[in-house]
């Protein structure tokens, strides 16, 4: 068995779904949910989208085809929804079972999927994508503490401190008191920040997904502070606060240097700096290497700024 992690735009997609559904149960989300029902226009309204809806939102369980399991610690949306045309009639029917509701996947599959393909990826652009570079961060900032405690403290650590109702036993994983045999599979741990306050296994015969709340969540939607960026340029000083700014969107060493205006060789000791202190990460993307700030770089901006 092996563990590991990787963050997913689809599957905050599907949790963003399921959290306007039902937002008296994430009032921290308050400001979002308002902000992304408007963001939806007329796609309630459409048959396809009312049947993904559906699909994300009906009850505990989301249709294993759904959310496929990511490959990589990061995916790009794309990828993600073109895995859907992965989806079996077996493994389509086992999931949406005697609903009637969803009868279009079952008497054409083919066409059913690319129209759910097209409404999950416009859901995406509506209410995740604006937002992206920031949720990113948190997501990212998660994965690279959690990442340093598996390699100093080890999986059954790390399991234990996700959720109260996770519990790692040596051949198994526990959520909420139902034991899922490993196995050989892999348990892939996927950070959410809108998961929260609870968990989601997601079984499957070929790996576990485990998803949990991303630790600094809560800092996605709260309003900055007034302005006090003399503070900020105090504590950081003038360039590493400037810095920390231009992290809110995915940014290469050459980019930062030039909309700073200084050398590529200072961008990178300066982001040294940030990275070590936990607010900035940096994971590589082909041939590039990019860094955005964490959940606990942006409260301190949103604190400072």
């Amino acid at each position: 068995m092996a563990l590991r992690f990787a963050v997913s735009p689809l599957w905050e997609t599907i949790a963003g779904l399921r959290v306007l559904a039902a937002p008296e149960c994430a009032p921290v989300h308050q400001r979002w949910t308002t902000w992304a029902e408007s963001r939806l226009g007329t796609l309630p309204d459409d048959p396809w989208f009312r049947l993904l809806h559906r699909l994300a939102t009906r009850g505990p369980v989301v249709p294993e085809f759904l959310i496929p399991t990511p490959g990589l610690r990061s995916t790009g949306i794309d990828t993600e929804v073109d895995a859907l045309f992965r989806a079996t009639p077996e493994r389509i029917t086992a999931a949406v079972g005697a609903d009637p509701h969803a009868r279009p996947l079952l008497d054409d599959p083919t066409e059913a999927l690319t129209a759910l393909r097209d409404r999950v990826r416009a859901v995406h652009d509506a209410i995740i994508e604006p937002l992206w570079p920031r949720l990113e961060g948190v997501l990212q900032g998660d994965v690279e503490r959690r990442g340093r405690r598996l390699t100093e403290h080890g999986g059954p650590t790390v399991l234990g401190e996700l959720h109260d109702t996770v519990t790692w036993h040596p051949t198994a994983v526990e959520v909420a008191g139902t034991i899922t045999e490993l196995g050989t599979r892999d348990l892939v741990l996927v950070p959410s920040a809108f998961i929260w306050p609870d968990v989601y296994l997601r079984d499957s015969p070929v790996r576990l997904a485990l998803c949990y709340p991303a630790t600094g969540f809560g800092t996605l939607w709260t309003r900055p502070a007034p302005p006090a960026r003399p503070a900020l340029t105090r504590l950081l000083g003038a360039t590493r606060a400037r810095l920390l700014h231009e992290l809110e969107r995915p940014s290469t060493v050459s980019e930062l240097a030039e909309r700073l205006g200084v050398t590529v060789g200072a961008v990178s000791q300066h982001l040294g700096v940030l990275r070590e202190t936990g607010l900035a990460v940096s994971r590589r993307e082909g041939r590039e290497v990019v860094s955005l700030r964490t959940a606990l770089g942006l409260a301190l901006v949103q604190g400072g700024d």
